[in-house]
């Protein structure tokens, strides 16, 4: 449904991937596409300056690639600053930037735009865990304390991540940060699989599927989900592990594939390809130390299909019962839940409970991300942002010395 009586809000949406390439960019790569796939019905003109070869122009999303490709999250930031402070972009009318991460909102920091941050997770905690203490230390010593000065409103995908900005920044008016529920498109789950996933990435046609989605780095903790498996490869159990993913550990995943029979490994596919798989496999594992959400929870409950868990975002708010059960991060325990899942198999597919339905619908979350957008542009209209000129640094134009990945 349309909202004829309301004028469109035009948004910039700094974004280090693609729109219609292959999933690459995990849970924030996915938000974009369902916010450009509903920002009509929510009255937004989307301007999104991404990765890719060709710029596109549709009814109300506008693509602008600030490099044709990229190797890191750094490289993007940097291009990204270079590419409003040299290039004629041309700024719409009434535009609010809408970062998913500080490190964007700091490169599109000299647009003097107001600014609404979706934190999907502390990035901070990412980076200690992916480049170590002193990554982390310089990020929130010069990107995160300047990014939160500068929003008008910080959306915090859980109240933990709310509660972390919170008593961080203890001086900024609290009703800056705003807890909200990020949804999934559940149209997408209709008819699934649309192909032959089986026979499409060889796995046995009679065999059980545990499967795991998620970029292979350090906080996705993939080496617990690969000892569970052993665990339950030993007890005799028949199934085929089918990862799915990319990131520095693919090199180590990918040795150990002779040596595991019943490992199948996808470094790349299309999202559509990982919901048809979503819809064949009987159940999900989630082993991360860290997540702010994730989106693949969401998505798999979408699916009806059962999710076993470490204690990560939003893990223990929506598993329970049918839906999954989250363990502790320890090998042996985590291979009993999903032997428990394996031979359960409780969730008749396609069944949501209604208030889960209601919880994890993006069209939900655009309505909600849409009003907000419109109040901080008309507050930016009543009263025009304060931008806060710290002493410059030589380390400034570098990240504060931060590599992103």
């Amino acid at each position: 449904m349309t909202l004829p009586s309301i004028r469109p809000q035009s948004i910039i949406v700094p974004f280090s991937a693609s729109l219609d390439g292959p999933d690459v960019g995990g849970g924030v790569q996915t938000f974009v596409r369902m916010l450009c796939a509903l920002s009509s019905e929510v009255g937004l003109e989307v301007t999104v300056l991404g990765v890719g070869p060709h710029e596109s122009h549709g009814s109300s999303v506008h693509f602008s690639p600030v490099l044709a490709s990229v190797r890191s999250e750094s490289e993007y930031v940097r291009a990204l600053k270079k590419f409003v402070r040299t290039r004629k972009f041309r700024v719409p009318e009434e535009s609010v930037v809408l970062a998913n991460a500080e490190h964007y909102s700091w490169a599109l920091r000299n647009l003097h735009l107001p600014t609404v941050l979706l934190a999907h997770g502390v990035v901070a905690q990412t980076l200690r865990i992916r480049r170590g203490r002193l990554s982390a230390l310089l990020f929130r010593a010069f990107i995160e304390p300047r990014a939160i000065k500068n929003a008008r409103r910080v959306i915090c995908v859980t109240d933990r991540v709310r509660e972390y900005y919170t008593r961080r920044y203890h001086r900024e008016p609290e009703e800056k940060f705003v807890s909200m529920s990020i949804g999934v498109e559940l149209g997408a789950f209709e008819h699934r699989p649309k192909g032959s996933p089986r026979q499409d990435f060889a796995i046995d046609e009679e065999s059980s599927i545990i499967l795991f989605v998620g970029r292979l780095s350090p906080e996705k903790n993939v080496s617990l989900f690969l000892a569970a498996c052993d665990y339950l490869a030993s007890s005799g159990q028949k199934f085929n592990a089918v990862v799915v993913g990319e990131g520095p550990e693919g090199d180590r995943l990918a040795a150990t594939l002779s040596s595991r029979p019943w490992l199948r490994w996808i470094p790349r596919t299309s999202h559509d390809q990982v919901l048809d798989l979503m819809a064949v496999a009987n159940v999900l594992a989630i082993t991360s130390t860290y997540e702010g959400l994730p989106i693949v929870l969401l998505e798999a409950l979408g699916s009806g299909l059962p999710v076993v868990s470490t204690d990560v975002g939003r893990a223990r708010h929506f598993l329970r019962g049918s839906t999954g059960v989250v363990v502790e991060p320890d090998p042996a325990a985590f291979s009993r839940a999903l032997r428990d899942a394996l031979s359960a198999r409780l969730v008749k597919r396609g069944s949501i409970d209604p208030a889960i339905r209601t919880a994890i619908d993006f069209r939900n979350t655009a309505r909600s991300i849409a009003t907000i957008l419109r109040q901080v542009r008309d507050e930016a209209s009543a009263r025009p942002a304060v931008i806060p000129h710290a002493p410059q640094r030589s380390s400034d134009d570098k990240l504060g010395g931060v590599r992103m990945r």
